[in-house]
């Protein structure tokens, strides 16, 4: 081995040792509930159209983000636009499999102390979750001058879901005294902004960019643990193109201990194919 491929292996196995092994028992619902939502734009001749959603996502939780998260999305939604406003309602549901990996959580911080009271071991497992909700939201905009596109200036959202199945009965059975993050919630609130620039090419085709900053609201002493000062929230970055009824996006989810990505189509079914 070449001495500066055994440098970078050594540092790399230094950083890696000095990582802590924590147990954050995260919920699927802070960062894959919201997928990207198409509105009319101020130049389309469409005041108001139905929306399906199809959407899958792929991503990790848990320290490190070493937990697998995986799943798919389907919605109906409604949006309409009027004036320097736009606006949209939907529901939808989410399926899909939660990777725990092999977690600890030690009662002494310091845990190459050979006097450390308890260790405990969460093992790997696969579970089942599903989550079912509702959403809508509001957008300022604001048309440029040539008729092109048009910036979505300040947008607030919200949405409540519902999480069941296995995975969230699995939390609820566990102790928060055990956990250095334990989120045994299975219906939350989520309240955000929003900010989005839309161009419209001579073609027609629409190319936006969305990001999105929000708080996720969960009921009492459902998020305890050690490590549970620091708070649920999500951010997302979404990029979409529109040709006539299909819209295709991806979308970067990042929060408290998780990240994704997704990847969707919304179709609208309101317009008709010229």
């Amino acid at each position: 081995m070449k001495p500066c491929n055994l440098g970078y292996l050594l540092i790399l196995l230094l950083v890696s040792s000095c990582i802590t092994p924590m147990a954050y028992i995260m919920s699927p619902v802070d960062i894959n509930t919201n997928p990207y939502q198409s509105i009319p734009n101020t130049a389309d001749s469409q005041k108001s159209a139905t929306y399906l959603s199809l959407a899958i996502n792929g991503g990790g939780s848990n320290q490190t983000l070493k937990d697998q998260v995986i799943g798919g999305r389907a919605s109906l939604s409604r949006s309409y636009r009027f004036g320097h406003f736009q606006a949209y309602y939907g529901g939808g549901i989410s399926l899909g499999n939660y990777g725990l990996k092999d977690a600890y959580h030690y009662n002494n911080y310091y845990y190459s102390n050979s006097n450390n009271d308890t260790t405990f071991h969460y093992k790997s497992a696969n579970y089942f979750f599903g989550i079912y909700g509702f959403s809508g939201g509001i957008n300022l905009v604001i048309p440029f001058g040539n008729g092109r596109g048009e910036w979505r200036v300040i947008g607030l959202e919200t949405s409540y879901q519902k999480e069941f199945g296995d995975y969230v009965h699995y939390r609820k059975q566990l102790s928060d005294s055990v956990t250095d993050i334990l989120a045994t919630y299975g219906q939350v609130f989520k309240f955000g902004g929003t900010t989005e620039l839309v161009g419209i090419s001579r073609h027609g085709t629409e190319i936006g960019y969305k990001v999105a900053v929000g708080t996720v609201q969960m009921p009492k002493g459902s998020y305890e643990g050690i490590s549970s000062s620091f708070r649920p929230y999500y951010m997302s970055h979404s990029l979409h193109v529109t040709k006539q009824q299909v819209t295709g996006f991806v979308q970067f989810n990042i929060g408290a201990h998780a990240a994704s990505f997704q990847f969707g189509v919304n179709y609208n079914l309101s317009k008709r194919k010229k």
